[in-house]
């Protein structure tokens, strides 16, 4: 590999090797953004279990951003949702998969496929588009894609409450 240009390597070679030249500083914190949304499938498993091996070897922390609620869980003890910047759940990751409670993490936890094929649940929809990040008014962001919306999640943000032992989430309908 030496000898080759970025071109001649495939994803996975180069993912590789963007992780272990990071990993070559020994880093007491890494930040991997969507480390292997452009990988092929037979792939990422290899690539999410290197990295997972050498943050172990190294005792480095990891903060994984990712779309993929159910990569997430496999990858870490903690998540934290968010939705346009803000977090919107934070908690253990069986605790957020299991119990979802704000509805964006409902929402997206509903469109997840399930490995167990006899598993029905119905999916959420989110309708609509997000409100523009510059100015996305005082309201809860998600007001206007919220199934559970109602006339005060538009005027005033709902503040983070805590809902069992490091289990937080801010909605006004948590009950």
């Amino acid at each position: 590999i030496m000898n080759r240009y970025p071109h001649e390597l495939s994803g996975g070679q180069l993912q590789r090797i963007s992780i272990l030249r990071s990993m070559l500083l020994e880093p007491q914190f890494m930040v991997a953004d969507e480390p292997v949304s452009m990988l092929d499938v037979s792939v990422r498993a290899d690539i999410i279990n290197m990295l997972l091996e050498l943050c172990q070897k190294k005792q480095t922390s990891l903060v994984f951003i990712s779309h993929d609620i159910a990569l997430t869980r496999y990858i870490s003890d903690r998540v934290a949702v968010m939705y346009l910047g803000r977090i919107v759940e934070l908690g253990s990751s069986d605790e957020i998969i299991h119990e979802p409670r704000h509805p964006y993490t409902r929402a997206l936890i509903s469109n997840c496929a399930s490995i167990n094929p006899s598993d029905k649940s119905e999916s959420i929809s989110i309708d609509g588009e997000p409100p523009t990040p510059i100015n996305p008014g005082p309201g809860c962001y998600f007001a206007e894609r919220c199934f559970m919306k109602q006339e005060r999640c538009i005027h005033e943000y709902p503040p983070m409450q805590e809902i069992s032992p490091g289990h937080y989430a801010s909605c006004f309908f948590l009950e």
